[in-house]
């Protein structure tokens, strides 16, 4: 779990950054001030998930567990719902499919069987 949080906690913090440069690159143009607020909301969500999983890598898994499906789902029907956000919407929901993934797969290897 210390390697999924501390790649949480660095693109967490890459989107809290540097977000306007991240979203210029995926959709051609700079975002618009919801973008920009929407992108450091998923920044600071993403550095708190990853502190999360460094600090207590066991107790939350089944959270972040859902947390991260739920954010893939709705970044796929945003996706689908809204054109000029569909690119920066199907880069989240593939981080957080990668992470939930992860996750599933350290969980998996722990549980006593």
């Amino acid at each position: 779990m210390g390697a999924v949080g501390a790649a949480g906690i660095g693109w967490g913090t890459v989107l809290l950054v540097a977000g306007s440069p991240v979203w210029r690159r995926l959709t051609g143009h700079a975002p618009s001030e919801v973008d920009e607020i929407a992108v450091r909301f998923l920044g600071a969500r993403h550095v708190a998930t990853g502190v999360t999983q460094v600090l207590f890598p066991a107790r939350l898994q089944r959270v972040e567990i859902a947390v991260d499906l739920l954010h893939a789902a709705t970044m796929v029907g945003l996706a689908v719902l809204d054109p000029p956000r569909r690119r920066p919407a199907l880069v989240t929901a593939a981080v957080a499919l990668g992470g939930a993934s992860a996750v599933t797969a350290i969980r998996g290897r722990s549980v006593p069987r």
